[in-house]
């Protein structure tokens, strides 16, 4: 797991650094930022056997609160993104390949230019086909995902960078300590340990 924890930071670290380019911004800044960030390699299992009716949720509707979240292809369907437009979306990560999210920080970083993306995790029908060929070839009825979630560091401030700070960007994300504006998320969500 550390080897593919490592994997995956390093893209999210090369992400980091083409999408600030692209946005006209210095090509480390973001990746400085994230330099001694908490990143946080988090699997999670879930099993079909006992939690596999249909429209059953593994990870209801929300949005992360790291920079980039990223995971690889699931061996069970069940993730769906909603759009710009609202629209929900099934989605379908092609084989070798991996899927990266925004999240909150770059959204903050970015004064709202890239959103953080809503997403869901639940049984559906594409989870009940795929369960049902891994139990007819005798696999694991066991959902897993290795996600992991890229974070700017803890000291580092979150506010609009370069062009994309103004007056109206700066009163929607004012300058908030990564930390400060992590733990303030996990207390609104009850995951925060007094």
């Amino acid at each position: 797991m550390n080897r593919w924890g490592f994997l995956m930071k390093d893209v999210c670290s090369t992400v980091a650094e083409m999408t600030a380019i692209g946005l006209g911004l210095k090509a480390d800044d973001f990746t400085k930022r994230a330099k001694y960030g908490s990143h946080l390699l988090a699997p999670t299992a879930s099993d079909l056997n006992k939690f596999g009716a249909l429209g059953t949720i593994f990870a209801g509707f929300h949005y992360d609160l790291n920079f980039l979240t990223i995971h690889g292809k699931s061996r069970y369907p069940g993730l769906y993104v909603w759009n710009k437009d609202g629209k929900k979306i099934a989605v379908r990560v092609p084989e070798g390949c991996l899927l990266i999210q925004a999240g909150k920080e770059i959204e903050w970083l970015t004064g709202g230019t890239i959103k953080a993306g809503y997403h869901e995790v639940v049984v559906n029908e594409g989870t009940l086909q795929a369960a049902q060929k891994a139990k007819e070839a005798g696999r694991p009825l066991w959902r897993i995902s290795s996600t992991l979630f890229w974070h700017i560091s803890s000291d580092e401030v979150l506010e609009p960078l370069g062009h994309f700070a103004s007056e109206q960007t700066l009163a929607k994300y004012p300058p908030t300590a990564a930390g400060t504006y992590v733990q303030d998320e996990l207390k609104t969500i009850n995951l925060r340990v007094e």
